[in-house]
């Protein structure tokens, strides 16, 4: 999966190849902090997980659709519904890496807020538990992924408030101005 180069070191993998068109920068730019290069790649991770859980959701929908509704538009716009919100999910995501690296600090205050969204909505499924509801597989699944998700940005959001990162985010602000 690694490239070498004619010297034997390794080159970029197909994984930083995909990294630099998403976030529009070199996976290992030494400009940029750690603690923001893993934050970002968190963001996108958490990205890609949220894009799994939406196809998921989609085959689950269509697989389990008689307990959804006896409607056909009805159905139609509930699978439509669960596209659109998670392409714009992951979209945001993968702007929110892409900001957070390149250093906007309006980024990582709005990547905050989402993450604190994300913990009252978390907070939310997980009381929701103790209803003595039943679950079903598609349930768990669902669960474990937000859980797994909102985890990722939590560690994120954590790596872009760190003294380095804030370092980085306040001399890329004195840049733009």
């Amino acid at each position: 999966m690694l490239k070498t180069s004619p010297g034997g070191q390794s080159g970029p993998s197909a994984l930083g190849s995909l990294e630099k068109r998403l976030t529009g920068r070199e996976p290992d730019d030494s400009m940029i902090p750690p603690s923001v290069r893993r934050a970002a790649r968190l963001m996108l991770a958490s990205g890609g997980l949220t894009a799994l859980v939406g196809i998921f959701l989609v085959v689950a929908t269509i697989a389990d659709r008689s307990s959804l509704t006896n409607s056909n538009a009805q159905f139609s716009g509930d699978i439509a519904g669960i596209i659109v919100e998670y392409v714009i999910i992951v979209a945001m995501w993968v702007l929110m890496a892409r900001y957070n690296r390149a250093g906007r600090a309006w980024a990582r205050i709005v990547a905050s807020v989402f993450a604190a969204i994300s913990t009252y909505d978390t907070f939310g499924l997980v009381n929701s538990l103790t209803k003595g509801e039943s679950i079903t597989v598609i349930g768990y699944v669902y669960i474990i992924s937000s859980i797994a998700v909102w985890a990722l940005g939590v560690v994120s959001i954590a790596m872009v408030w760190r003294s380095e990162s804030s370092a980085y985010f306040k001399a890329r602000s004195a840049v733009a101005r």
